[in-house]
């Protein structure tokens, strides 16, 4: 009977390394398992944030790229709003200029006219006066007339 618990107890004891021995090689596939899909998982997630990084890279430096277009864009319209301004004051000043030249020359001519009115209105006063003195003067009076000849 203790032979036959030995053996029952050996058989189990078998059975138990057996068992033992098995669930260790299973353990030890399942963590070799584990380990190879944790290490694909990781190069996945590397390959998903490099390629994330990547294009966040390349829409930065698309953005950068357009961000320069229109900033040198607004530069050169700027400028060109700039010069617009200057030929547009320019223009007004040399309107004003213009006007003024054109005012002064009015001016000069309507004075003339007044000069030499009044240079015709002063002869015509100096022509009466003139007369008016000769019409009252004995030497600008005409002689009588000779006496009519005698028969």
């Amino acid at each position: 009977m203790n032979a036959k618990e030995a053996a029952h107890k050996a058989e189990i004891a078998a059975a138990k390394a057996e068992e033992d021995a098995h669930r260790k090689q299973v353990e030890s596939v399942a963590q070799a398992d584990a380990e190879k899909r944790q290490k694909e998982r990781e190069k996945e997630e590397q390959a998903k944030m490099l390629k994330k990084e990547k294009d966040y890279n390349d829409a930065m430096a698309k953005l950068k790229h357009e961000s320069d277009g229109y900033a040198a864009e607004a530069t050169k319209l700027s400028n060109e709003a700039n010069q617009l301004e200057i030929a547009l004051v320019n223009g007004r000043i040399l309107r004003d200029k213009t006007s003024r030249e054109s005012f002064e020359l009015n001016k000069q001519v309507e004075l003339a006219k007044i000069n030499r009115r009044s240079a015709e209105l002063e002869i015509q006063r100096l022509v009466e006066m003139v007369g008016n003195k000769a019409a009252g003067s004995s030497l600008a009076a005409m002689p009588p007339p000779p006496p009519a000849p005698k028969k």
